[in-house]
């Protein structure tokens, strides 16, 4: 069974997450093969949502890196936490100048 056992916790670990939490900002999932990491990105609700994430899960959200998308430069936070003895990360990607706004 080896590497989609591994991949079966991270399956098993967002079921959870989801059915558990409904309340949380909905995110785009995926489950990496070579590293069963579960990764989501948030695409609404900016760093409100991350932070429920990181209410809920623990960890802590970090600049990740910026980047041009589109023609605007993106800031791209990160939480890197353990749930379950399953790695989650969760992202969110923010215009610099909204990102400046949150800062202040």
């Amino acid at each position: 069974m080896g590497i989609h056992s591994t991949q079966l916790s991270a399956a098993t670990a967002l079921v959870q997450l989801l059915t558990e939490h409904p309340e949380l900002q909905a995110a785009g999932w995926s489950i990496d093969s070579v590293n069963p990491t579960l990764h989501g990105h948030l695409h609404e609700g900016g760093m409100a949502a991350l932070a429920a994430y990181a209410d809920l899960l623990g960890g802590a959200v970090r600049f990740s890196h910026e980047f041009v998308y589109g023609g605007e430069r993106l800031r791209s936070h990160r939480l890197s936490t353990v749930w379950r003895d399953v790695r989650v990360e969760v992202a969110v990607a923010l215009p610099v100048a909204q990102n400046a706004q949150v800062a202040a």
